[in-house]
């Protein structure tokens, strides 16, 4: 693999897990509806989540997924339930009381990307920029995953910051309320336009 190769796909991987999509705007909502602390176990659940993803995909598995429309469409629709369920958590947590009793674990984490067919994509892509008839499969996917995973990890933890920073900054329940509103707003839409459009 050249270097300028990898470079091009160290920025693809930048420009993916760095904009906003589902797990960066959930974690910029749960950082601020709880704080960044309380997002580290669905941050550590997305990025298991993701290397087992990405490891599929390195060995075959994200082509038969994006190659049979009827697993696609199935994908599309549970990946839709879930973003809606991560959706409600988010909102319910906001709106009560007691938040530490609702907050997302790291297994809810874990099946945030392989839920989200907009995930897939995204893998498949970026494996396809350094898949090389020259590498072997295990050496591709020794390049792919770790590098995929550091800005997943990277990025999700700013967006976190973010909205810790957000939490800090806002005194108003209200406001803060009208905020995460916004996000799953956000979260929902552009998943739908994602999927759907």
């Amino acid at each position: 693999m050249t270097l300028e190769t990898y470079t091009a796909f160290v920025l693809f991987a930048m420009v993916m897990t760095g904009t906003p999509g589902v797990g960066n705007l959930t974690m910029l909502a749960i950082g601020q509806t709880s704080g960044f602390r309380s997002s580290v176990p669905f941050l550590l659940g997305t990025t298991v989540g993701m290397i087992c993803l990405n490891t599929l995909v390195s060995f075959g598995l994200g082509g038969v997924f994006m190659a049979s429309p009827k697993t696609a469409w199935a994908m599309k629709i549970g990946g839709m339930g879930y973003i809606l369920y991560l959706a409600w958590k988010i909102m319910v947590m906001q709106l009560s009381e007691r938040r530490t009793d609702r907050r997302f674990s790291f297994l809810e984490g874990v099946f945030l990307h392989p839920a989200n067919p907009k995930s897939w994509a995204m893998s498949v892509v970026g494996f396809s920029q350094i898949s090389s008839p020259s590498m072997s499969l295990v050496e591709q996917a020794t390049i792919f995953i770790p590098t995929f995973m550091v800005f997943q990890m990277t990025f999700h933890s700013l967006w976190g910051l973010g909205g810790a920073a957000i939490m800090r900054a806002m005194k108003s329940r209200a406001a803060l309320t009208t905020v995460n509103g916004v996000l799953v707003t956000v979260m929902v839409g552009a998943t739908m336009y994602a999927l759907f459009v």
